[in-house]
């Protein structure tokens, strides 16, 4: 979104990633709009000749209700994870990696990071929150 050139953005999604599990977050145009999500699982399925690169991802979305004062006030973006809210995607459809950092009082949601590039600050000022 700032230059328009092409540029590697290298996700992990290991059981092992030197010893640690490591499953990266990604920013997911479909359909009806973008969403983020947790890569889970990377796999290919070919269908006849074709073959398709697919991610079974852990959707998030905004928590239900208004937004916290405190949280607008700072400008944070709030995620919340659902207990059954997994989806398959085409890999094709992921725009780019994107930094969740987890709420410390609540492990069911995190926090947008807009601020590690110009690129995710301003995407994020184009998705509606």
């Amino acid at each position: 979104m700032v230059d328009w050139r092409l540029s590697t953005d290298r996700l992990r999604c290991n059981k092992s990633f030197f010893g640690q599990e490591r499953r990266d977050c990604v920013l997911i145009k479909s359909e009806h709009g973008h969403f983020f999500a947790r890569l889970l699982h990377l796999f290919k399925v070919t269908v006849g000749t074709q073959t398709h690169a697919l991610a079974y991802v852990k959707r998030y979305s905004r928590p239900s209700g208004p937004l916290r004062r405190k949280d607008k006030d700072l400008g944070l973006y709030r995620l919340q994870s659902r207990a059954n809210r997994f989806e398959i995607v085409p890999l094709e459809s992921v725009v780019r990696g994107a930094l969740l950092v987890p709420d410390s009082d609540n492990p069911e949601e995190c926090f947008v990071v807009d601020t590690v590039d110009g690129d995710m600050f301003l995407r994020m000022k184009t998705l509606i929150f």
